[in-house]
């Protein structure tokens, strides 16, 4: 699921690759922005529905919920999420100051634009609600449009979601409790039929609904003390619509129609991929491979620190020209890379500098 989330921060079907202010890889034929939707958009909108499922599933796993259990998971999720958020987005504005150094002026031609104001509220909206303009840098190109305000740290949005869910578990578990799970299928009619305008006016309703349906969904089986994997496995027989469903989701992509596919081929595909790898390890046809597995949380939030300079240092220092076939081998390179680089730095870190690397993975 980490992997699949990569993609869509070099999503170079939309954005293409700005250097000196100019933005390359952009009108190419319909078989380019296919290929490259599928993975920056179709396949990379499956994974963070996933992370809520379990997140919401694990926070009340085994455990009867009370304000002691509420005040000790409290302290573990400071030490998992808060800490390891606070440090890679602190490492990221630092990343941005660099780039201001006149060293890297070759790439980053426009750093004498930048601005830098301190304010408490910029202190917190970088690290908390970060447009580009509204923190302690004023850029001007960040690579990727800011559509919503998101960390500094763009990834890490689902980590201050997350935490502000947790923050109000009473209230989900209270909920849940009392309704058991006919809210949640209310707030899903509602996210199927209204989409982005669930509320008119808050534009953000969506997204907050969203993610609190999938981490409730997780919360309910284990509130209910119910084996994830085995209610799960109830609806497989409607896990096989994740794969026409994909299909239709991507040729639609930029349609209206589109938001009425989405809903269900996410909803398909979370189905899907919890049957089927559990079913897969199950009866022994793959194994889970516990050092990659370890590196997964410090992989999803370093990728941003590398993945959007590293396409502008490909394309410049290799002199690459702006056609479709270049541009879909330097797309698969800047995720190849990104993924190693990461890795690499992750094993390093593990051997020669553990503590660190244990701070910025929560003690993963």
């Amino acid at each position: 699921m980490t992997l699949l989330i990569i993609p869509a921060h070099a999503n170079l079907a939309r954005y293409g690759i700005i250097v000196h202010g100019e933005q390359y890889g952009m009108n190419y034929p319909d078989w380019y922005f296919y290929i490259c939707i599928f993975f920056s958009e179709v396949m990379a909108s499956i994974s963070v529905p996933l992370f809520f499922v379990f997140s919401g599933y694990l926070f009340f796993y085994r455990t009867d919920f009370d304000t002691q259990v509420y005040k000790k998971k409290l302290r573990k999720r400071f030490k998992t999420l808060m800490i390891p958020y606070l440090l890679w987005n602190l490492i990221i504005l630092l990343s941005m100051g660099a780039k201001l150094l006149p060293i890297f002026s070759f790439i980053f031609h426009n750093s004498s634009n930048v601005e830098f104001h301190f304010t408490l509220s910029r202190l917190f909206n970088t690290f908390f609600y970060y447009d580009g303009t509204n923190g302690l840098l004023v850029y001007p190109d960040l690579g990727i449009p800011r559509e919503s305000p998101i960390p500094i740290n763009g990834p890490l949005w689902y980590v201050r979601d997350l935490m502000v869910l947790i923050l109000f578990s009473p209230i989900i578990y209270w909920i849940i409790k009392k309704t058991q799970y006919w809210l949640i299928i209310f707030i899903g009619i509602l996210l199927y039929i209204f989409g982005s305008n669930i509320i008119p006016g808050w534009k953000y309703a969506s997204i907050v609904f969203g993610y609190s349906f999938f981490f409730s969904w997780g919360a309910y089986y284990s509130i209910n003390k119910q084996n994830l994997i085995t209610q799960f496995r109830k609806f497989k027989y409607v896990a096989p619509l994740f794969i026409p469903l994909t299909f239709i989701n991507l040729f639609t992509i930029n349609t209206e129609f589109n938001r009425y596919i989405f809903f269900p081929f996410v909803l398909t595909s979370t189905i899907f991929l919890i049957v089927t790898i559990s079913y897969l390890i199950e009866k022994d046809k793959i194994h889970v491979n516990d050092a990659l597995a370890n590196c997964a949380f410090f992989l999803y939030a370093m990728h941003a620190l590398v993945i959007v300079d590293i396409g502008k240092i490909l394309f410049v220092g290799l002199h690459l020209t702006d056609t479709p076939i270049t541009m879909i081998l330097l797309y698969f390179t800047i995720l190849i890379s990104t993924i190693c680089i990461c890795l690499l730095t992750y094993f390093l870190l593990k051997k020669f500098a553990p503590k660190i690397c244990s701070l910025l993975t929560g003690g993963r």
